[in-house]
């Protein structure tokens, strides 16, 4: 009888693991490498507006050491030295800081993004400096 018990417990407690890791399929981490998929502005008046579905969209890859590549660079960066990024959390926001680093010509560019994930497991960016005038936000899907 205590044999069945223990058999019992076990298939219980085998069955809850598997379970919850079903129930939770994303693990919210922005390393990895995402594709646009999405796009979404506000109106002029304020209201929000529906996304609007991106084909092809580029590609950004966010290393574990904190570096990284893009599809897309600055108009006026000929060649990329370096590209880093920074994570914070302020308050009820998590904040993405990223810089890249020009050897032709020398100088650099920085942006600040708000980062949520959606529901599945979405990246939403959110522009903060320089910031969309229209409160816009990019959704990108994990790919790898």
């Amino acid at each position: 009888m205590r044999n069945i018990v223990l058999i019992f417990s076990i298939l219980i407690t085998l069955v809850s693991c598997s379970k919850n890791e079903k129930d939770n399929p994303t693990d919210n981490s922005i390393n990895g490498t995402w594709q646009l998929i999405g796009r979404t502005a506000n109106n002029v008046d304020g209201s929000p507006n529906d996304w609007e579905q991106v084909e092809n969209g580029y590609k950004i890859t966010f290393n574990e050491d904190f570096t990284y590549e893009s599809e897309i660079s600055p108009a006026n960066c000929n060649e990329i030295d370096s590209s880093i990024y920074l994570i914070e959390n302020e308050s009820e926001l998590n904040i993405i800081e990223t810089t890249i680093t020009c050897i032709n010509p020398e100088v650099f560019f920085q942006s600040t993004h708000s980062y949520s994930f959606d529901k599945n497991g979405h990246l939403n960016l959110k522009p903060i400096e320089p910031g969309c005038p229209e409160g816009c936000t990019f959704k990108f899907r994990k790919i790898e």
